[in-house]
């Protein structure tokens, strides 16, 4: 009978009461329960990502956009507007802003466009025979490049007339719905901005609290500060090279110059490069070889003219960003996200560093040979003749801009003191770092604490309190 209960399940392995010492531990449910939920979550979002894309790239637009915003808006809100009122004008204005734009320079920029579209195949004919003259090097025929693939379109646009209607009809509706919900939800968020804080926060305990604040804070200050620096110094930069190749009489001036501006802003590192190449090429072709060089030389003019007095202006609220992860975050969100992510890389990346730099314990340095480059033994008469260059020229450019130093303009971002409050209730230091050793203040030694000490006698006694002279004092060793 006792080996038949033996063989039979017993329920209680699997449910096992309290104190039972089969019973898994408390927390064991709920990361049970989390993981499923995890894993439910994951699998919805890559089943339906396809169906919600345009939504999640619409929140996330209106998001930027509104935190773009939040500046001008608590400017009106600090002169007594309303919130809603003010988040209403802010945006119309951007709106007319927009339009404004469109209407003075949308027929020209789409004629202009049109027109560089329709040179293409004389502009390659004349390249071809520049580099077939001066090099052993034949590009082929413009008609074996396209002539069929042309052939294919216009077959295609002639037979599927309709078709091509029909979407482009639902691709205008698509972008109008789109416009519209970008719009709304950039109100939304603008409209209600500490509300929406307070409806999140109460959820949260009050240390999460601040590290949310702190989050968003930044995030807000860098992504603000990013759009408005980058959007001016594009226009700085598309307004002078619109002129200057005006002077020049290079065609297609507009769209060049509106390239230019926008990729050598928002492209680091290697944007001016990417943004230049094209109006010398088209300067080349149209105008010849030494207008060209004339763009080249204006571009690495303008370049260190931004450099030194234009950025360090007007990107006042900026940190440095390594120019390597600033060029990966831009390839990397690009692939993933498109043109939107590209667009967005650099403030999501100087956040990201700007919250890491904050939360995270810093180290005194060891010294070690590793940690700097070897002495120069001796100068080459290069290195000799850019130190000159340096300190003849660009250090006194250099002198009346300011404290700041003349820096490439990838991106920056400054911490403010909100900021740093709120760092600092988050993650208090306890121990001093290098800066706060190095600026320890000094303080200074009156001259009777380095005097000899008078020994004074007790109040009734006629000697003073010294340890005497016998063997049997037990003070006599503590001198």
């Amino acid at each position: 009978m006792a080996n038949e209960q033996k063989q039979r399940f017993d329920f209680a392995t699997v449910f096992p009461p309290k104190g039972d010492p089969r019973r898994p531990p408390e927390w064991f449910g709920r990361a049970l329960l989390y993981v499923v939920i995890a894993v439910f979550l994951a699998w919805f979002a890559y089943s339906s990502w396809w169906k919600i894309e345009f939504l999640v790239l619409d929140v996330v637009i209106a998001i930027f956009v509104s935190l773009a915003m939040e500046p001008l808006v608590l400017r009106l809100v600090r002169h007594g507007w309303r919130r809603g009122a003010a988040s209403v004008v802010t945006l119309i204005g951007l709106i007319i802003i927009v339009i404004v734009l469109m209407g003075l320079f949308g027929n020209l920029l789409v004629q202009q466009v049109i027109g560089m579209a329709n040179g293409l195949p004389a502009f390659y004919e004349q390249l071809a025979e520049f580099i077939a003259s001066r090099t052993p090097w034949h590009l082929p025929a413009m008609q074996d490049l396209g002539g069929e693939i042309v052939k294919n379109i216009q077959t295609s646009w002639v037979t599927d007339f309709a078709g091509q209607a029909l979407t482009t009809t639902v691709g205008l509706a698509g972008s109008f719905i789109n416009i519209m919900t970008v719009l709304l939800v950039i109100y939304y968020i603008s409209a209600a901005g500490p509300k929406l804080r307070r409806s999140l926060c109460q959820w949260l305990a009050p240390r999460s609290q601040r590290r949310f604040l702190f989050v968003w804070t930044i995030a807000q200050d860098q992504i603000s500060s990013f759009l408005f620096s980058r959007t001016i110094l594009a226009l700085i930069s598309a307004a002078c090279m619109s002129v200057f190749l005006v002077i020049l009489k290079v065609p297609y001036w507009l769209p060049l110059a509106l390239f230019c501006g926008l990729v050598s802003q928002f492209v680091p590192t290697i944007g001016t490069y990417i943004g230049g190449a094209v109006p010398i090429v088209v300067a080349w072709g149209s105008r010849g070889l030494l207008m060209a060089v004339i763009v080249l030389v204006y571009i690495i003019i303008y370049q260190q003219i931004e450099n030194m007095i234009l950025a360090p202006k007007i990107s006042q609220r900026t940190m440095d960003l390594n120019p390597a992860i600033a060029f990966l975050s831009v390839l990397a969100l690009g692939a993933v996200f498109g043109a939107l992510g590209a667009f967005l890389a650099l403030p999501l990346a100087a956040s990201f560093q700007a919250i890491f730099s904050a939360s995270v314990k810093h180290y005194e340095l060891i010294d070690s040979p590793l940690m700097q480059d070897p002495k120069p033994v001796g100068k080459s008469k290069v290195v000799e003749g850019v130190e000159a260059f340096n300190e003849h020229v660009v250090q006194p450019m250099a002198s009346h801009v300011g404290s700041r130093s003349a820096k490439g303009t990838s991106a920056r971002v400054r911490m403010d003191d909100p900021v740093m409050t709120i760092a600092s209730q988050l993650y208090p230091t306890s121990s001093p770092t290098a800066k706060d050793l190095d600026e320890s203040a000094t303080v200074p030694i009156p001259k009777s604490a380095s005097a000899p000490v008078r020994h004074r006698p007790l109040k009734g006694a006629e000697t003073s309190d010294e340890a005497s002279e016998g063997e049997d004092n037990p003070r006599k060793e503590w001198r």
